[in-house]
C-alpha cells in the first residue's frame, strides 16, 4: 500500500513539474495583499497599465466561487503565481501565502481566494 502511495505522488509530483515552472521569466508580478478580519493588511494599490493587459477571453467563465461568493483566483504556469480572478486578471505573487487564505487584488481592490488545486491554463 505505502508502495503505490509513494509511486502516484511521484507520478503526481512529475506530471505537475511538467506543467508547473518554478522561474518566472523577469521580474516577479505583484504581490497580493494579506487579509486580516476581512480588510486588506494594507493599502498599496496599484494602477493598472492599460498598455499591458493580457487577452482574458480564455479565463471569463473559469472562475469558481466559495460558498461566501467570492471567486478563487486561477493558478498560472508559475509556481507562487496566481491570475486574479477580476479583470484585467494580473498575474499575483503569493509567496508566503497559504493555499486557500483570502487574499486581495492590488489592482481592483477586490478579495479573491487561493485556489486549493492545479488549473491548467
Amino acid at each position: 500500500m505505502f508502495g503505490a502511495l509513494s509511486l502516484s505522488s511521484c507520478l503526481i509530483q512529475q506530471t505537475v513539474g511538467m506543467f508547473i515552472r518554478d522561474e518566472y521569466p523577469g521580474a516577479r508580478p505583484p504581490m497580493v495583499i494579506k487579509d486580516v478580519d476581512g480588510k486588506p493588511a494594507s493599502e498599496k494599490w496599484l494602477k493598472v497599465d492599460p498598455t499591458m493587459l493580457p487577452p482574458s477571453g480564455h479565463i471569463e467563465g473559469r472562475i469558481t466561487k466559495a460558498e461566501d461568493g467570492i471567486p478563487y483566483g486561477l493558478t498560472s504556469e508559475f509556481s507562487n503565481v496566481v491570475v486574479s480572478p477580476y479583470a484585467p486578471y494580473n498575474q499575483l505573487d503569493y509567496t508566503g501565502v497559504e493555499v486557500g487564505a483570502k487574499v486581495w487584488d492590488p489592482y481592483t481592490k477586490k478579495p479573491f481566494y487561493i485556489p486549493r488545486v492545479f488549473t491548467f491554463n
